[in-house]
């Protein structure tokens, strides 16, 4: 029955003394920003892909991001994407897939729960081709430039939009065919800051 009563009075004391711990942490993370320097956020995205090549038609982009903050303004964002295009005009029916990973620095301003943003970086775009019974595949080094805003909709939580052209310079090639490399996509997307 001591032993009994020591551990009541022990969980007690154990739950008075981390009570005011919690509630004195939850009040300091309450009043840091979001972001802020050191937090991360993971987003997904998808978008309207419209290709510079006449010969394919606008398609759908899928993506994925991871995003670190070194001040409340500034972050490096990784993102990984795939697009579809159809090919049309030419003596065979195909797809275009170009499977995208870029780096890009973001910088955001305050407006409130809206934060507008600018970006740029670099990537590696590797593009598929199926081409009637041909496939094949071309890799190209390229840039992303654009900018969007994100709308808060609770303190980690957000709903983005954001306008990107993939300027990949020249020409990518496939077994059969040429095709202008650069594009746009226009994103909607999620994003959990952490």
């Amino acid at each position: 029955m001591r032993r009994c009563l020591v551990v009541l009075v022990t969980a007690a004391l154990v739950i008075a003394v981390a009570t005011p711990a919690a509630a004195q942490q939850r009040r300091r993370e309450a009043r840091r920003p979001v972001p802020d320097a050191g937090m991360l956020a993971v987003g997904m995205s998808v978008s309207a892909s419209i290709p510079s090549e006449p010969a394919l038609m606008n398609g759908i982009t899928l993506g994925a991001s991871a995003e670190g903050y070194f001040t409340p303004r500034v972050s490096i964002r990784g993102q990984f994407s795939g697009s579809w295009w159809d090919i049309f005009g030419h003596s065979f029916n195909g797809t275009v897939n170009p499977m995208v990973f870029t780096g890009n620095v973001v910088y955001n301003f305050e407006r409130g729960v809206w934060h507008p943003y600018v970006t740029g970086g670099a990537g590696i775009y590797h593009y598929r081709f199926t081409e009637g019974v041909t496939t094949s595949s071309d890799t190209k080094a390229g840039a992303n430039f654009g900018g969007g805003a994100e709308f808060f909709v609770s303190r980690h939580d957000t709903f983005s939009g954001e306008v990107l052209l993939h300027a990949v310079p020249g020409l990518t090639s496939s077994r059969l065919a040429q095709y202008q490399a650069r594009f746009w996509t226009i994103a909607f997307g999620y994003k959990r800051y952490f």
